[in-house]
């Protein structure tokens, strides 16, 4: 009709994605909502294909180096079924294989048959036709510093509130959590949104900043130092194992496992001094690749080799590193 209307409600739910047209109400009525839209600084693909026997059809899969300068994960879906998801930071697009740049689904598939190690799969020919099949994804984050507005009766969850990085697999699943959350409140408070509306942003805003700042931040943009973290993590694990009292457990282990949020996840990331440093590092090679592609500054030709050095030191220290995160 081209016309506009205007419909009463007694509560608006921002359920509406990343570029949230309620959450825009929430800007323009609060001078004090900070809210950051950001780009998670990687370009990734996503297939699905046949789950391998050495898959498991439970629990999420960390890859840590599926190719060099690659992160991966891998989600199990229903049928049968894998979802693996593989990206790369965007200073890196020069630095990539060529192969995984082709058109030619054969010269994927032969290339990763070569040089994906974490396991083997059903069919490569698959896997490489829907690789090629599909543009190189891109998306952002969101930090809110809060969910709701009660001058509005508005709410926000899921991507509205805290879209995230794909790289620990646990957006859809917070988002999940926020409707339960809110809908315990509810019940707690007897629908007063005056009380649950609040109440909603306390318990959630944690989890959700959790979230993005995990997603981003375990892992780190720079090769030499996320090859330090992946021994890390392995030794780390090991000792726990045996001296649980004695050495904490890595961030990494403990995501989506039955009673531990993500709160509790980032706590312990900083208490071992990972979101710190990798926060840092990140930071840095954003700005500086920034700085460096609008010409602000003149790129190093100098660090070439030692680029190489160390992705192939990444490589060898990301063999045999893959391991299974469980949910429960």
């Amino acid at each position: 009709t081209q016309k506009e209307s205007y419909v009463g409600y007694d509560l608006l739910v921002g359920c509406d994605g990343i570029r949230s047209t309620v959450r825009e109400a929430v800007v323009k009525r609060h001078s004090n909502f900070s809210c950051h839209v950001t780009d998670i600084f990687q370009n990734f693909k996503a297939v699905h294909v046949d789950l391998p026997d050495d898959v498991s059809g439970t629990s999420m899969s960390v890859i840590p180096t599926p190719f060099p300068l690659f992160q991966g994960i891998a989600l199990p879906e229903t049928g049968g079924k894998v979802n693996i998801t593989c990206g790369y930071a965007r200073n890196n697009i020069d630095n990539i294989a060529e192969e995984l740049k082709s058109d030619d689904y054969k010269v994927v598939a032969k290339y990763v048959k070569e040089n994906f190690a974490a396991f083997e799969l059903v069919d490569y020919d698959d896997f490489a036709k829907q690789w090629v099949g599909q543009r190189w994804n891109q998306t952002g984050m969101v930090h809110c510093n809060f969910y709701h507005s009660s001058q509005l009766n508005i709410v926000l969850m899921g991507d509205a509130a805290h879209a995230t990085s794909p790289s620990i697999g646990m957006g859809m699943n917070t988002a999940l959590r926020d409707a339960q959350a809110f809908y315990n409140i509810l019940k707690k408070t007897k629908d007063n949104l005056a009380i649950a509306l609040p109440k909603y942003s306390e318990a959630r805003v944690k989890e959700g900043n959790s979230l993005t700042s995990l997603a981003f931040n375990l892992y780190c943009l720079d090769q030499k130092q996320q090859a330090y973290e992946i021994i890390h993590q392995i030794v780390r694990t090991m000792l726990h194992k045996f001296f649980p009292s004695f050495v904490k457990e890595h961030p990494q282990t403990m995501i989506g496992r039955r009673g531990i949020e993500l709160s509790d996840v980032f706590s312990q990331s900083i208490q071992l001094g990972i979101m710190q440093k990798h926060r840092a590092i990140n930071e840095r090679i954003i700005h500086e690749h920034f700085e460096e592609s609008c010409g602000m500054v003149k790129a190093s030709e100098e660090s070439g080799r030692l680029k190489y050095a160390v992705l192939a030191c990444v490589c060898a220290v990301s063999i045999g590193a893959f391991m299974s995160l469980s949910y429960s």
